[in-house]
């Protein structure tokens, strides 16, 4: 055999290199089109127009190692992180928002980009959600603060509030509930320790008993949230839009989330984040979301 005929050890490793790229690029692709083709999409309608659905493509933020069985029945429930920033001359009208702070005040036009879930914010930060449930049911979402030694705040109910769409928490697949509606979040430190906010939000199949709605937020009891945690947390993974973060707010998803004039179509943005939950059909899904500031 020529020497040309044999290959050298640097070669051969350069050769299987290549081939597990390959091989993981092509499951990369089959894990990604598997996604979102077959699990969301299905909860919105198709559009009436001829417009050509935009090529989309999820990437697992969740390890490897933490990845849930790919065969069991699941669920995708959508939600998009808005950091909001002030509007500039040079931004797309359709994409400004004229909002005040919870703390009320003086109204100022805010522009929204998207950001991934793992967003480390600055204190100060002004927010917004995006969420597209997989089913009908009631929505909830809980806040508590976080601290440097990770423990958390009392639990408070943030929604459903009469102030936010009348007290109305009923949600339908593929339709887009936008938090809050008026008005944002600030991610406001009120003490040195401060590190966060952690939302709970709870999709359940009927309303919650004896949780009457206030016109402002509510103290929940701890262990009561505990025992919901407990019961109803399930395994989920997330899947981060790829090339999303920074993209700012669409007039199509103006009109669905903040002013509810619209349904969300398959050809229209999808949300930044996808969380992947195995629930028993009926039963609540529940979903934790840190919102994470730096030092």
């Amino acid at each position: 055999m020529s020497r040309s005929a044999i290959l050298s050890p640097r070669r051969l490793l350069s050769m299987c290199i290549i081939v597990v790229l390959s091989l993981m690029a092509i499951s990369a692709q089959e894990d990604e089109r598997r996604l979102w083709d077959t699990e969301f999409l299905k909860k919105r309608s198709a559009s009436k127009s001829a417009t050509q659905r935009k090529t989309t493509a999820y990437r697992r933020a969740t390890p490897k190692n933490q990845s849930i069985d790919e065969k069991a029945q699941g669920e995708m429930m959508g939600i998009t992180v808005w950091r909001l920033r002030q509007a500039a001359t040079t931004d797309n009208k359709d994409s400004r928002l004229l909002l005040q702070d919870e703390e009320g005040g003086e109204a100022v036009e805010w522009t929204p980009e998207r950001v991934e879930a793992e967003t480390v914010f600055t204190a100060g930060d002004r927010v917004r959600l995006s969420i597209e449930t997989p089913r009908d049911g009631y929505l909830y979402v809980i806040d508590r603060e976080q601290y440097a030694d990770g423990t958390l705040s009392e639990p408070y109910l943030i929604f459903p509030t009469l102030r936010i769409r009348g007290g109305n928490n009923a949600v339908k697949a593929g339709k887009v509930i936008e938090l809050p509606d008026k008005s944002v979040f600030r991610l406001k430190p009120l003490r040195p320790d401060y590190r966060g906010e952690v939302l709970t939000l709870l999709v359940t199949a009927e309303p919650i008993a004896d949780l009457k709605v206030e016109p402002g937020i509510i103290k929940l009891d701890a262990r009561q949230v505990e025992q919901w945690e407990k019961q109803w947390m399930v395994p989920v993974e997330r899947f981060e839009l790829v090339g999303g973060a920074g993209k700012a707010y669409t007039k199509a998803e103006k009109e669905a989330g903040l002013e509810g004039a619209r349904l969300l179509t398959q050809e229209d943005e999808l949300p930044q984040t996808l969380y992947r939950v195995i629930a028993k059909p009926g039963s609540p899904i529940l979903i934790s979301l840190p919102l994470r500031i730096g030092k």
